[in-house]
């Protein structure tokens, strides 16, 4: 099987060499197409990619309508059966690509797959690290917070073409948008013990710099595909979103009660997501 790995880039450096690396390095053992969009970088990226060709990705040069579009475009004319995105500030672990292919491999229904992925600083030490969601069904991704890592998340070419494709209309939460198109036409398998991306952090990253409006984003999103505003997600979304942009951070008293007001019961408060 062969992957198509695609990389928006605007301003990359100095961390745009690493992801390029982290999936030329690869290449020895999985048959990779490394599509890398550089919607007009001003800061050496541009430069780089035009003097290291040899590492095997393709680089196209023009202006776009932002992270989600260049995505779209690549992921347009990949020609892989196994589709992924690394932004510039990422990396792939080694062996994260021959890993999916035999997943994908043993499992043709499959639509994607996720493992676990570490956090990183900009300096590449490792601060953490984003597991898998404990249910991978759409009603579960809908009602949990947690949301499958974008970087160690691939998924199958033909599932991504009948959902549609990613939805130039977000720009911040498109990849939440993509999980759960895709968990409503087919099983995502996740992989808990295994690391196959870092993820990292920094105060550029829009993650980071645009939180509350990813939090407003991921909200309407998840409504969208059916979720209720008395979700766990639901009400943790709206805290990030909303709440916590123009309040102080609430006490555990107030935070216990709100919680008890909006899901209905303590019970239902500390109810497991199923």
């Amino acid at each position: 099987m062969k992957v198509t790995i695609v990389t928006p880039v605007y301003n990359g450096m100095p961390w745009l060499p690493e992801c390029i690396n982290s999936v030329a390095e690869q290449r020895r053992d999985v048959e990779v197409e490394h599509l890398v969009y550089d919607g007009g970088s001003t800061d050496g990226s541009a430069d780089w990619l035009r003097e290291h060709v040899s590492l095997g990705y393709e680089a196209i040069f023009a202006a776009d309508d932002g992270q989600t579009d260049a995505l779209a475009r690549g992921f347009g004319r990949a020609t892989g059966e196994i589709l992924a995105w690394l932004n510039a500030d990422d990396v792939l672990e080694a062996g994260a690509l021959s890993r999916a292919v035999d997943v994908f491999t043993a499992n043709p229904g499959l639509v994607a797959v996720t493992a676990a992925c570490l956090r990183i600083d900009s300096r590449g030490a490792v601060i953490g690290a984003i597991p898998v969601p404990p249910l991978m069904t759409l009603a579960g991704l809908l009602r949990n917070p947690a949301v499958p890592a974008q970087p160690a998340t691939f998924f199958s070419a033909e599932a991504y073409r009948r959902t549609g494709g990613l939805d130039r209309r977000y720009d911040l939460a498109m990849d939440l948008d993509l999980w759960f198109k895709l968990a409503k036409i087919g099983p995502i398998l996740g992989l808990p013990t295994e690391v196959l991306a870092r993820f990292r952090v920094h105060p550029e990253a829009k993650s980071t710099a645009r939180a509350a409006a990813t939090a407003r984003q991921d909200l309407a999103i998840r409504l969208r595909h059916g979720g209720t505003l008395r979700s766990r997600a639901a009400i943790t979304m709206f805290r990030l979103g909303y709440v916590r942009p123009v309040t102080p951070p609430l006490t555990r008293p107030f935070r216990w009660l709100a919680k008890r007001l909006l899901l209905g019961s303590e019970k239902d408060a500390r109810a497991p997501v199923e």
